[in-house]
């Protein structure tokens, strides 16, 4: 009995290493999930902060330092990340830091004459990293106030980005309609091409008077028809679940739009001719949406608090990936602001990878139908 119970756990060990998409969805899909979601709830724990420290005296000095102690069950409040005024402006000025704190230099003179005010700068894009800057900062404040004299007056002068704070509806519906967009042109375009071989129909496509070409032209524009159906229900839920401000995406959103769906029916297409089987494509392109959708999506969220240890470099390794400023165009012409930054040179980036990731999908399937006699 054990000898046959050994040789039937080698047989599926053998079988599971055989076969990779069972590895992805039965061990590293639930990994790469805990792993993600500890570093973001980390990250969320401390608020780094960039103050501009005009004034040198004691008191301003005290202040730091209770922003520097203040702390809750999960961790330091505040993370200082320089008190050099020049720094830290730059830093603000470059989008770089969500939130800086100015302290004036006449801070010493007010505080003996028993007011005083502390600037708060904030890129005011997401209530949630805003919210903690104001009410972390203002405790600050009536900590500092309780030290110097409890008659004293505190004061928190914020100057916001924008006019008016970016809601949580219209910052989370541009991540999410990115995640529809890559998720529906990856799963649609992967499964119509992986299907050809699942069903052996794609030696009789290729070899059929037709040639090549149609059997590419034919599976884009049957992902974009499939595609067009899933972003109108999208589209649908967003307006009526968040609500989502769907009537203002106007043309400025068009371009954004087209270019992130062609984005993921490339990703959809190389992943189909590579792995030429439906059941691991569909949890492969769930992990690689929703790491657009939680690193990308979210990266100007992750900014706020991604100025230590992994999350860091996790932040810097993402921040550049042209899918987040596409996405920010996006949330910003929805909300009719003016973004931080410029998105020319990010949408050529974008062209760019989507004609590479073309390319490449289109050489790989050419190459596999070329080869398809022994299937």
């Amino acid at each position: 009995m054990l000898t046959a119970t050994a040789a039937l756990v080698r047989k599926d060990l053998v079988q599971s290493a055989r076969n990779p998409g069972f590895f992805i969805i039965g061990i590293m899909l639930p990994v790469f999930f805990t792993l993600l979601y500890s570093f973001i709830v980390q990250a969320a724990t401390t608020n780094p902060i960039y103050i501009a420290k005009e004034s040198q005296g004691p008191a301003a000095e005290r202040l730091v330092r209770i922003m520097e102690q203040q702390s809750s069950a999960d961790g330091e409040a505040w993370r200082v990340i320089t008190t050099d005024p020049q720094r830290a402006e730059r830093a603000f000025d470059s989008g770089e830091a969500m939130g800086i704190v100015r302290i004036p230099e006449t801070f010493e003179q007010d505080v003996r004459a028993g007011e005083t005010t502390v600037g708060l700068g904030v890129y005011n894009i997401n209530s949630d990293i805003s919210k903690n800057l104001r009410l972390r900062l203002t405790n600050a404040m009536m900590s500092f106030q309780g030290e110097v004299d409890p008659q004293h007056q505190v004061d928190v002068r914020e100057s916001p980005h924008w006019k008016e704070e970016m809601g949580f509806a219209g910052y989370m519906g541009a991540s999410l309609l990115m995640f529809a967009l890559i998720y529906g042109g990856m799963v649609n375009t992967g499964n119509l091409i992986a299907r050809e071989w699942e069903e052996g129909t794609a030696k009789n496509v290729v070899l059929s008077p037709k040639g090549f070409w149609p059997l590419v032209f034919g599976k884009w524009m049957a992902t974009l028809l499939q595609s067009v159906v899933t972003i109108v229900l999208v589209l649908i839920t967003l307006q009526f679940a968040l609500p989502y401000p769907v009537g203002q995406l106007g043309p400025g959103t068009w371009l954004p739009i087209v270019v992130l769906f062609f984005y993921g029916a490339a990703l959809g297409a190389l992943l189909g001719v590579l792995l030429r089987r439906s059941l691991p494509l569909v949890p492969i392109a769930a992990v690689v949406s929703l790491v657009h959708f939680l690193l990308v999506g979210l990266e100007s969220y992750m900014r706020g608090y991604a100025h230590f240890g992994f999350v860091e470099w996790l932040w810097y390794s993402v921040r550049w990936w042209p899918v987040g400023p596409v996405t920010d165009q996006i949330r910003f012409n929805a909300e009719g602001i003016s973004p931080v930054y410029s998105m020319d040179h990010y949408m050529l980036w974008m062209v760019g990878i989507v004609l590479v990731l073309t390319v490449g999908a289109v050489a790989v399937l050419r190459r596999k139908l070329t080869f398809a006699q022994g299937q």
